[in-house]
């Protein structure tokens, strides 16, 4: 072959190896879309998104109503200026009932008793006077006497039971027989059961009774509490 022709090899071959670089590059760009179809095709499915609803807070419990407490009855007697049965809320204290009473008198002394101490229903305040010159004489000569006095003073300050019992009553009954409610004095109605000074004052307020039955007029004495004193009281002697 003469050598003048190389030369003009030279294009062709060139031409020849850029058609086969680019049929190597289209058939590497053919091979990478079917690979990514074939790969979207094979990809699994995603499981549907399930949404769920928020929980529910548990109900709470509903607290039980409490049964709100009822007024308290006491009686107020000595150095007040209007002795007598008072009706207080609960939880009040001796010196709220002396202020039902329309406070102390003048001559009663305010540190004789606990003005501070709880009240109870069915209780008792009573608040002492000073004793005359006259008094104190005849209770320095009552060595002298024979006749011992009828009632005795209630005792100063709170007093009564805040859940009496017929251990009083059963022993003034057995000792002096049945009680008369229609003479007896407070002191004694007190002894009975279920009835403290406030119920006591009530029964002589409500005086005179025909019959034992009658007591159930009075208030705070329902047919249970007859029931228990009506074996221990009389209406006549």
């Amino acid at each position: 072959m003469d050598t003048k022709d190389r030369p003009s090899d030279a294009p062709a071959a060139a031409a020849i190896r850029y058609a086969g670089l680019g049929f190597l590059v289209g058939f590497l760009l053919c091979a990478i879309v079917a690979g990514a179809l074939m790969w979207q095709l094979q990809r699994p499915t995603p499981p549907p998104i399930v949404l769920h609803s928020l929980p529910t807070p548990d109900p709470t419990e509903t607290p039980a109503p409490t049964a709100t407490p009822g007024p308290l009855v006491v009686f107020v007697s000595g150095g007040v200026h209007s002795p007598g049965m008072y009706e207080v809320a609960a939880g009040a204290r001796v010196g709220d009932a002396l202020a039902k009473a329309g406070g102390l008198v003048a001559d009663a002394d305010p540190a004789l008793v606990n003005q501070a101490e709880l009240l109870f229903d069915g209780a008792q305040v009573h608040v002492p006077l000073p004793q005359s010159p006259g008094a104190e004489a005849a209770s320095t000569s009552g060595a002298l006497s024979t006749e011992a006095p009828s009632t005795q003073a209630p005792s100063t300050g709170l007093s009564g039971q805040s859940a009496p019992t017929a251990a009083g009553a059963s022993s003034s009954a057995s000792s002096g027989g049945l009680i008369n409610v229609n003479t007896a004095s407070l002191e004694l109605l007190d002894t009975l059961p279920g009835i403290g000074p406030a119920k006591a004052a009530a029964i002589i307020a409500e005086r005179p009774f025909n019959s034992v039955e009658e007591l159930e007029r009075v208030p705070g004495i329902g047919p249970k509490t007859l029931a228990n004193i009506a074996p221990l009281v009389k209406v006549r002697d």
